[in-house]
């Protein structure tokens, strides 16, 4: 009888450890994922064109007008001036843009959830790769 109930003890015992050290290793029991929560991985500095304006068109259609009315005579004359000015406000407009570029901040990130994303800035984030940044009001911020 004494072996029974020592036995008994013994399977109870080691039953409550093996729950018990199952308790760490419950597989319902996940760790907490911040969906707003992200790492960057990347910064690119991208230089675009700005946008050429009325100043350009008027510009270049003027100084191309007046090189065309250099050309032939007559109707010729004629023609090369309306191709000049024409052709120099497209010139112009380019070359204003081209005047004004911008600079853009492409921040990409990959969330604790496994997604990932590009964020644009028009001034510089002072984010660089591996820092640690939340999702907040459509930006990201540090955390």
């Amino acid at each position: 009888m004494k072996f029974r109930t020592a036995l008994s003890t013994a399977l109870t015992a080691l039953t409550l450890s093996t729950l018990m050290s199952g308790a760490h290793a419950d597989p319902h029991h996940k760790k907490r994922v911040c969906n707003e929560c992200a790492k960057v991985t990347g910064v690119r500095v991208v230089e675009q064109d700005g946008k050429g304006g009325a100043a350009g068109v008027i510009v270049g259609g003027v100084a191309g007008g007046l090189l065309g009315n250099q050309i032939g005579s007559g109707t010729g004359r004629d023609l090369a001036t309306v191709a000049g000015a024409v052709g120099g406000a497209y010139a112009g407009k380019h070359i204003e843009g081209k005047m004004k570029t911008e600079k853009t901040w492409k921040v990409s990130v990959r969330y604790e959830n496994g997604r990932t994303g590009t964020f644009q800035f028009g001034h510089d984030p002072h984010m660089r790769k591996g820092d640690r940044v939340r999702r907040e009001g459509g930006t990201l911020v540090r955390s």
